[in-house]
């Protein structure tokens, strides 16, 4: 309050003050000045009673106004009071002042935003049906062929959709997106098909042909794709039809002719699927032409990045991959080649937008030592499998043992088309021969081995290690693959078949002299060919085992013990002839179909001597399972028994062959290991000493062709003697 006053002195001081200046400035004389200091204060005066009675009034005025306001407070207060106190006791129910406050704020705010949504729907529908209207413009946009317009009225619409926030996550928003989206692919359909009018693709046996049907105004289509972001996706689509139906029946042509003629309207290719195989440079200058002329109808932008590569990857494919030569002398004069294909990727992808990361040409270049390695692997694997799945079984028969050395090396080398190594060759001569006994392999094992030697020379050509180390697993599993190969394929032949099971067991041992042979030239791979060397040999052995056993089985289920009892008898004893008979036949084809060439002797003998313990064998037990022999049973039992022995006749083995395996024998004999040997003996007494070496159970037979006609007292003695060992106490019962 203080300070209002002297506000309001202050500012009456100063406007007196302020006047008192003026006229004073203006008095001429002193009596006038005199007569403006008394005017002066008696106006001082007057304003200092002004301004007291003017505080007075006010505060008075604001006292008064105070009490007001303090009495108005407490009216409220008490009618607060009242109305909580009122409905404490009767409850909101009975008086209802809060439930109608309360919905007298709900009504005004429902309203308000009643109101307000309202608004907002009219809006919305107002938009809606503009978008509805822009949607019948794009139709029929789009329809008339005004692709670009119809793109164009597509982005309009999206960016008055994106607007309308009510219809974000509603199915309306939804519908009208899923909408524009099927717009979206009918323009890119709607330009695929304009650019399959402009260009129809027609090929048949002897022809390929691109017919340019009609003008098309490819920039409209392409500013349509561009406006629907297409990114390339229907030109891609075009290409690729364009590639599938014409760019691969054409390349997949052996022979192809340009038509030059007709390069103004049509592009048309002719196919000789007879002829010689096109030179790398027509075949680029096709694929070049090919490009031009579809850019020519449809524009620049006809071809996409990745399709272009594509074209160039089935140039590289046809060819270079799959023109890769076989040999090394030949690979020199693929550099010609080399050069062509690579000007042609030069000139077609530097017709791409974007500059490819990888020239696929380039990279096989740069790859092709790697490439050339790689595809004799391949090769080399696929005849493995293919010559393990050959139902040929032609048969290679050695005139002679082979012997392994230069000469023989060099044979197989250069047969292949190719010259033998010098560092291959200083080693052959530094080892030595090594032998293989003659007898019958399979072609296809011989072509193998073939392969394996011609992997080995390649392999020492290699300046690459890693490369050399690839081929030499190559060998080493082709020969790993023929031999797992094999035995499943032709299962059932193997089994119905003696002499091919004899003819893989052969390959087998076949496999582990050359791969030994092997081990000791890669010393760096001794583990793996020693592997494949005693696996070979395992499988061999597995396989005679098997056909052994099989074969024997066979023969003694020919014997049938019954014909044993009363053999005396007219039926029982024309039974056993018959059956002596069948046997005899039966051990005459099995031998037959393993005498040397087939096998080598050692392996004919053992083969020989299982078949016949096996007629022993069922022989001995069918006539000591007899209970009670008659002497006149005795007798006839006894000369079968020694018929039985005659068996031992399939032993003997032309003098002429044994010639060759003695003298083979003899020489590894020198160097301490023993093969197929033969002696001096001739006739019955040669095949009674292989038939003891090799047959255990001829002794026993032959015991009991003896017990059953001599008397019990003989037997009695020999057998104190010792010379009946074969039989039990047991046995004697009859």
């Amino acid at each position: 309050m203080d300070r209002f006053i002297e506000t309001i002195i202050g500012d009456s001081c100063d406007q007196g003050c302020a006047e008192s200046n003026t006229e004073l400035s203006t008095a001429l004389t002193l009596e006038t000045a005199l007569q403006l200091s008394q005017k002066l204060d008696q106006q001082l005066k007057t304003s200092q009673q002004v301004i007291q009675k003017t505080i007075e009034d006010n505060t008075e005025t604001y006292a008064k106004a105070q009490k007001e306001t303090e009495k108005a407070q407490n009216s409220i207060t008490k009618l607060l009071e009242g109305v909580d106190e009122l409905q404490a006791k009767l409850g909101d129910t009975e008086t209802g002042i809060q439930a109608r406050l309360d919905m007298t704020i709900q009504t005004k705010e429902y309203k308000k935003e009643q109101l307000t949504s309202n608004s907002a729907i009219l809006r919305c529908l107002r938009q809606l049906a503009g978008i509805n209207e822009g949607l019948r413009e794009m139709d029929l946009m789009i329809q008339g062929g005004k692709l670009d317009e119809a793109a164009l009225k597509i982005l309009d619409i999206e960016e008055v959709l994106g607007g309308i926030e009510e219809l974000e996550d509603t199915r309306v928003g939804e519908i009208l997106r899923n909408r524009l989206e099927m717009a979206r692919m009918n323009i890119k359909e709607r330009a695929l098909q304009a650019f399959h009018k402009t260009i129809a693709v027609e090929v048949s046996h002897h022809a390929a042909l691109l017919h340019a049907q009609h003008e098309t105004n490819t920039n409209v289509l392409f500013a349509a794709l561009d406006s629907v972001e297409d990114h390339g996706e229907t030109c891609q689509a075009f290409n690729a039809y364009i590639i599938d139906t014409f760019v691969k029946p054409v390349l997949s042509a052996p022979s192809l002719e340009l038509n030059d003629k007709s390069l103004d309207t049509d592009f048309s290719v002719r196919i000789n699927r007879e002829g010689s195989e096109t030179e790398a440079s027509d075949v680029s200058m096709i694929a070049l032409e090919l490009v031009a002329f579809t850019k020519r109808k449809l524009g620049d932008r006809a071809w996409t990045d990745s399709a272009l590569v594509e074209i160039t990857q089935l140039v590289l494919q046809r060819c270079f991959l799959k023109r890769i030569p076989e040999t090394r002398a030949d690979l020199e004069a693929f550099d010609k080649v080399v050069g062509v294909l690579s000007d042609f990727e030069s000139s077609l992808l530097a017709q791409c937008v974007k500059p490819p990361a990888e020239m696929p040409i380039q990279n096989a270049v740069k790859r092709l030592d790697e490439l050339f390695i790689e595809q004799q692997c391949s090769q080399a694997l696929a005849q493995a499998r293919k010559l393990a799945q050959s139902t040929s079984f032609a048969v290679h028969s050695f005139e002679e043992h082979e012997t392994w050395g230069v000469e023989f090396l060099r044979g197989i080398i250069e047969a292949a088309g190719t010259q033998l190594d010098s560092s291959l060759e200083q080693w052959a001569e530094g080892q030595g021969q090594m032998v293989f006994p003659r007898c019958v392999v399979s072609e296809s094992m011989a072509r193998a081995i073939c392969r394996v030697y011609w992997l080995i020379n390649e392999s020492a050509q290699c300046t690459r290690e890693d490369l050399a180390d690839r081929l030499k697993e190559a060998a080493q599993c082709s020969i790993d693959a023929y031999l797992a190969l094999f035995p499943v394929v032709h299962r059932q032949q193997l089994r119905r078949v003696p002499a091919l099971s004899w003819q893989f067991h052969n390959d087998c041992l076949y496999a582990a002299h050359h791969a030994a042979i092997l081990a000791r030239l890669d010393q760096n791979r001794l583990g793996q060919w020693t592997r494949t060397a005693q696996t070979a040999l395992k499988r061999g052995t597995v396989q005679a085992t098997a056909i052994v056993d099989a074969e024997s089985r066979e023969l003694k289920s020919l014997i049938d013990s019954g014909v044993f009892y009363s053999a005396s008898e007219t039926v029982q004893k024309q039974q056993l002839g018959q059956m002596h008979k069948q046997v005899q036949l039966a051990v005459m084809q099995l031998c037959a179909g393993m005498k040397p060439p087939a096998l080598t002797p050692q392996v004919f003998y053992r083969a020989c001597g299982s078949y016949l313990d096996a007629v022993f064998a069922a022989t001995i037990e069918g006539i000591v399972g007899v209970s009670d022999i008659s002497a006149d049973d005795s007798q006839v039992l006894s000369d079968h028994c020694h018929s039985t022995l005659g068996l031992s006749v399939h032993f003997k083995l032309d003098t002429d062959i044994l010639n060759v395996y003695s003298k083979l024998a003899s020489d590894q004999h020198e160097n301490g290991v023993l093969w197929d040997s033969d002696s001096d003996g001739e006739g019955d007494q040669e095949c009674a000493r292989l038939t003891r070496e090799y047959c255990k159970m001829a002794d026993k037979l032959k015991q009991l062709a003896d017990i059953l006609v001599i008397s019990r007292a003989d037997i009695l003695a020999r057998r104190r003697a010792g010379l009946l060992y074969q039989f039990s106490t047991d046995d004697y019962g009859y």
